[in-house]
């Protein structure tokens, strides 16, 4: 079952939106700086209107970008406790791997509006790839759906990441493939000493 729910972080949220918005202030300031020297002659107070709106942009873009890590920190851990949620108890002393995906990026600002999340956990007897998840850092909220991929190590004849995508090759000879954005090297290396320990 998704689960969705708000990122309480410490922000102040008119920089906040400022910083994401901020190709609309500086639009929306243009068209109204313009309005005043064209219809009304009024060239000083146009030239406010758009420097200051050029202005309250760039603080905007500059509190996101000192500000985001917090807050992407916090929905990663959350996006962490749903999917552990999601799985059986099994999994409860698993080593949790997460990997970020960018998603929707905006010039000048540091950070992504949103990221895609995959989580590896690596059990015992198995290891499951969940990549239903994402953190919205724009809209301040994290989402969780219930697709998980459980595969058990005796499974499993091979695992390995090439040209962004981590594969997952079972004993039958059927393969399933997941986008990642970089090699979850510490994860893999988990996994395939535990298929070792399996195979010995």
């Amino acid at each position: 079952m998704a689960r969705r729910d708000t990122l309480d972080g410490d922000v102040f949220q008119p920089l906040w939106a400022a910083g994401w918005q901020w190709q609309w202030l500086v639009v929306g300031a243009v068209f109204l700086g313009g309005y005043f020297v064209v219809e009304f002659g009024e060239l000083l107070q146009g030239a406010a209107v758009i420097l200051g709106g050029g202005a309250i942009a760039a603080v905007g873009i500059r509190y996101v970008d000192r500000r985001f890590e917090p807050l992407l920190d916090a929905g990663i851990d959350r996006v962490e406790s749903a999917v552990l949620d999601a799985v059986d108890d099994a999994y409860a002393d698993a080593t949790a791997y997460t990997v970020l995906t960018a998603d929707q990026r905006l010039a000048f600002v540091g950070p992504a509006k949103a990221y895609a999340v995959t989580t590896l956990l690596v059990g015992d007897d198995a290891f499951v790839v969940h990549d239903d998840a994402s953190v919205s850092l724009a809209h301040r909220f994290f989402e969780v759906g219930a697709d998980a991929h459980r595969y058990e190590y005796g499974t499993v004849s091979e695992i390995g990441y090439d040209d962004g995508e981590l594969t997952v090759v079972s004993t039958d000879g059927s393969e399933d493939t997941y986008s990642l954005s970089r090699e979850p090297v510490e994860a893999l290396a988990d996994v395939r000493a535990r298929l070792s320990a399996v195979g010995t």
